[in-house]
């Protein structure tokens, strides 16, 4: 075994143990980075943390090297949306794990907006990316780039990347789904009054409700992000990123028919639901964004749990039915399967999210908060 080898040995093994650690999110993202480096070197990183059900982003992780927290907004605003070179959801959807600018722009990086506006003027060149697609549901992406001039990511780096991909997509999966609520939530913390954020067209916060404030707490912003907007949490510039993406020239049809929306984990551990709108503009005066910020809804929180058990498409299907109380004979009737196949996929989804009944199945998606550790 060479060098190189055992180098990469070493580091895969470090970030396997990493990934069923039980770390959150974040530190999970912050320790691989060090593993990572010694395997396939960069100079800068930027990951990201993505609800699988809108595909939409919920959180940004970056060094100082690439802008840190502070250039979250900017990128979200202005580059994310707009990017479609190796863009994460279609790397998912085609199901190619790794990719590299050089080869998505044919060796011409500035074809990339990300590459013109965020990484070429931080001196960066190279750059590579993998999508965290676990049982075919994204769950984030993770970006390296090298110094400008330096040499591009080569194969046998690519080939570490995929091999890294999948044991580091199901510990995001599992820190996202899995992490323990650190405390108890109070009175308040429970309630469901949702939350009402409105910024002007310019992104500084105009007024937002009690409730809101209690919401964007949750979300970890600061007091000085609540009062004037900077620093507020990446899921609330994703959601009116996304807006802005639906109402641009590009996009066909007006108005899109369904506000954007996203999910995203609480530090009390509560799903929260994002929702973004704009109002009509007055006369001598721009509209106004609105983000609502509530408790996710219960079939939302079901569909994410379900998505933490790796239940195979049809699997998925049969869930949906049960979960709108469709009996044996009406799932075959409906996906065109015989009764005892329809009983063969429930023992399986039963075995998968370890009940022994419908019931079961049905409190374990609606009623718990947590799903069981893996």
């Amino acid at each position: 075994m060479t060098t190189v080898d055992l180098t990469d040995e070493r580091a895969f093994a470090e970030i396997k143990r990493l990934c069923h650690a039980g770390l959150d999110p974040e530190t999970l993202f912050r320790r691989v980075a060090e593993p990572l480096g010694r395997a396939v070197p960069f100079e800068g990183y930027a990951a990201i943390t993505l609800d699988p059900l809108s595909n939409l982003p919920t959180n940004l992780v970056s060094n100082e090297e690439m802008g840190g927290k502070g250039e979250a907004r900017f990128f979200i605003e202005h580059v994310y949306f707009e990017d479609d070179v190796n863009e994460y959801g279609w790397m998912a959807r085609e199901q190619l794990a790794v990719a590299r600018l050089s080869d998505g722009t044919g060796g011409r990086l500035e074809r990339a907006l990300r590459h013109r506006l965020h990484n070429d003027p931080r001196g960066f060149g190279y750059e590579l990316r993998a999508v965290l697609t676990a049982d075919r549901s994204p769950w984030g992406g993770l970006c390296l780039v090298r110094e400008r001039g330096g040499r591009d990511f080569d194969d046998r780096e690519v080939a570490f990347m995929r091999r890294v991909v999948p044991p580091l997509a199901a510990g995001l999966r599992a820190a996202t789904l899995y992490s323990e609520v650190r405390r108890e939530p109070t009175n308040e913390e429970t309630s469901d009054t949702a939350g009402v954020l409105v910024l002007d067209h310019r992104g500084r916060v105009t007024g937002y409700t009690r409730a809101a404030e209690r919401w964007l707490k949750e979300l970890g912003a600061t007091e000085a992000a609540r009062e004037n907007g900077s620093d507020l949490p990446a899921a609330v510039w994703s959601v009116v990123g996304a807006l802005r993406r639906a109402l641009g020239p590009e996009t066909t049809g007006g108005y899109p028919s369904d506000a954007p929306r996203l999910r995203v984990r609480g530090r009390s551990g509560r799903w929260l639901a994002l929702q973004a709108s704009l109002t009509e503009p007055r006369p001598g005066h721009h509209a106004e964004t609105v983000v609502v910020i509530a408790p996710a809804e219960p079939r939302e929180v079901a569909r994410l749990h379900t998505a933490a058990y790796g239940l195979s498409a049809r699997e998925e299907e049969i869930t949906a039915l049960v979960l709108r109380c469709a009996s044996t004979r009406q799932i075959s009737a409906a996906l065109y399967i015989s009764e005892s196949t329809v009983q063969g996929h429930l023992s399986r989804i039963f075995a998968k999210a370890e009940v022994k009944s419908r019931r079961e199945l049905l409190k374990r998606l609606f009623l718990d908060n947590l799903p069981p550790n893996p």
